[in-house]
């Protein structure tokens, strides 16, 4: 292993946390944040303070599931040194990138010379005739529909013409009989719409016309550089009927033959690059749009470029972006990043590694920060897969620490007991690592009690034990967060902190769960402003359950999302989050 080097002198005032409560929103709009995306992701402004409250300069930080690297990148920020492990190829790239310097300069420059060797592939793939002007124009994205036949009268059903009727439920458009979407055969897709660029014009949309099919009809025999041929196949937990429907057998297909052609130029030629660093640092320009190119950025007329989260879901209606107008966007972003991380010292070290074999001396550890897979929730092999395979390394998924729903352990899926035993293994590492009285903060959530027993049972097992327990909650939600708070679903919004010591938990007079959880939900709600939705939603306020009964070391087993709503709807009204009634506005 390699020797980090101390630091002699702290990034930041280190006063400026001290003494703060970490409970608090923390936003995810910066522009480091997000350069490139990753399925979960704690901001490094969120972690800063809990390695300020429990490190001092010069100490190793651990993340044995570091992800996209954000401890290691705060870590690096206040002058500590960090080592991140994970088992994903594809984490390690983005946490090696995020937090290893590379010259901004150089790096735009090797990223310029790839765009200039691509104009006339970029021309013929994407270069058009503005209707406006009659002048060159270029592809900035095309809107691609499904079309199905109608169960009953076998008419072709453009999903775009459904578009504003609803997009499960449709009335064939002919014979005005209602059908499920599923139900009505696909039979192709075709493009709907053209949004172009004109140097005189601006942006322009129009009707694909027949110059614009011919464009996007590409033979893939045509592609001239190398890419992924993984198979997609029912043994991958996220593969769904669906996929099979629009001929998804392998990564390549989750791209349109333009795409994929585009794509495959610019890796190829990021392959032929010498210097080390800037070909990975443009190998992770190439990731960070990768998922952003295929098919799975769907259209939705309230949130137009959104992209359903764990999971590899294909919208009936979905963008194809112009590849290099990604590119060249992104490019801009990660220079920004590199000139905001080119004076940071080289204290980070990113490795594949399992976290239940860490390679690391015994008590070698000062601190450990991690965000470990939330049991059922992400099967992050199948997230990964795009980026894995441009890579050309995928995840170990027999050492993945996941609960499957679709795949069955004789077909290599993984039970909670699978799950809570990955997760023992893992602690019983991080406690063997450790130096004595070191510390570690575990952020994590899930819904389902008994993923929550599981991850108390593995920490027991370890020999580890919950200090305490708080919250954390980011100021943007995920897409899956607004639903929680404007519709009242049952997702958690929150994530629970635990904070964790070698050791036994003393005895204490044991209470029945719900005695102490009630109060800590009322005072929650008495401290959180009225107009705090996000915090007087049901995931929230599951959450605030959750980490008071944890932290008392008691049973989760208990609490419910139902439980919780049935003692909630007792006494308070869901009317933008959780009210009491005197806080709702009963005529309106």
């Amino acid at each position: 292993m390699t020797t980090l080097p101390l630091f002699t002198e702290s990034f930041l005032e280190e006063s400026h946390y001290r003494g703060q409560e970490v409970r608090h929103a923390v936003s995810k709009a910066d522009s480091i944040y997000g350069v490139h995306a990753y399925h979960t992701k704690v901001p490094a402004e969120a972690i800063k303070p809990f390695l300020l409250e429990a490190t001092r300069p010069g100490d190793l930080v651990l993340d044995p599931f570091c992800g996209s690297g954000m401890t290691g990148l705060a870590a690096s920020q206040i002058g500590r040194r960090a080592w991140l492990g994970d088992l994903s190829p594809a984490a390690v790239h983005i946490a090696r990138n995020y937090t290893t310097p590379c010259d901004p300069l150089s790096y735009a420059a090797a990223a310029d010379q790839l765009t200039s060797e691509s104009a006339e592939l970029q021309q013929s793939l994407y270069g058009i005739t503005c209707h406006g002007c009659g002048g060159a124009a270029r592809v900035a994205y095309v809107i691609w529909s499904d079309v199905r036949g109608c169960p009953t009268c076998g008419i072709e059903n453009r999903i775009w013409d459904h578009r504003d009727s609803g997009l499960r439920k449709l009335t064939c458009l002919h014979c005005k009989t209602p059908f499920q979407k599923s139900d009505g055969p696909l039979l192709r897709e075709e493009p709907v719409r053209i949004n172009l660029h004109c140097p005189s014009c601006g942006r322009l949309e129009r009707d694909p016309q027949p110059a614009d099919l011919d464009l996007a009809d590409i033979d893939p025999a045509r592609i001239d550089a190398p890419y992924p041929r993984i198979p997609f196949d029912r043994s991958r937990e996220m593969w769904r009927r669906g996929h099979a429907d629009l001929g998804i057998t392998e990564v390549a297909d989750f791209y349109t033959p333009r795409n994929l052609w585009a794509l495959a130029r610019l890796w190829s030629q990021i392959e032929n690059l010498s210097d080390e660093r800037l070909r990975d640092g443009l190998r992770f320009t190439f990731t960070a749009i990768a998922n952003r190119a295929s098919k799975r950025y769907q259209w939705n007329a309230k949130r137009p470029t959104n992209v359903l989260g764990g999971t590899l879901y294909i919208g009936s209606l979905r963008y194809e972006f112009n590849v290099f107008d990604l590119w060249l966007r992104k490019v801009r972003a990660v220079t920004k990043l590199f000139e905001a991380t080119s004076k940071l010292a080289s204290a980070v070290e990113a490795h594949l590694a399992s976290a239940t074999q860490l390679p690391l001396p015994d008590a070698s550890i000062d601190y450990c920060f991690t965000d470990p897979p939330f049991g059922a929730n992400i099967v992050y092999s199948d997230c990964s897969l795009l980026w894995e395979a441009w890579l050309g390394r995928l995840t170990d998924r027999a050492s993945e620490a996941v609960v499957t729903r679709q795949l069955k352990s004789v077909d290599g899926g993984k039970d909670i007991a699978a799950y809570g035993d990955l997760m023992a293994g893992a602690f019983k590492e991080l406690r063997r690592v450790l130096k004595p009285g070191g510390r570690a903060t575990m952020v994590f959530q899930n819904t389902d009690p008994k993923v929550w027993t599981a991850v108390q049972e593995a920490i027991v097992v370890s020999g580890l034990v919950v200090e305490s327990a708080d919250t954390l909650h980011k100021a943007q939600p995920s897409f899956k967060g607004v639903k929680a708070q404007q519709e009242g679903e049952r997702v958690a919004a929150t994530d629970v902190v635990l904070h964790l010591r070698s050791g036994r938990r003393l005895q204490t007079k044991r209470v029945p769960v719900w005695d102490l959880v009630w109060p800590a939900v009322l005072r929650e709600l008495e401290v959180v402003d009225a107009a705090e939705v996000r915090r007087r939603s049901t995931g929230h306020l599951y959450a605030v359950a959750v980490a008071a009964a944890v932290g008392a070391g008691l049973p989760t087993s208990e609490i419910t999302f139902e439980m919780l709503e049935s003692r909630l709807r007792e006494r308070f009204t869901f009317a933008e989050g959780w009210q009491s009634p005197a806080n709702v506005n009963v005529s309106g």
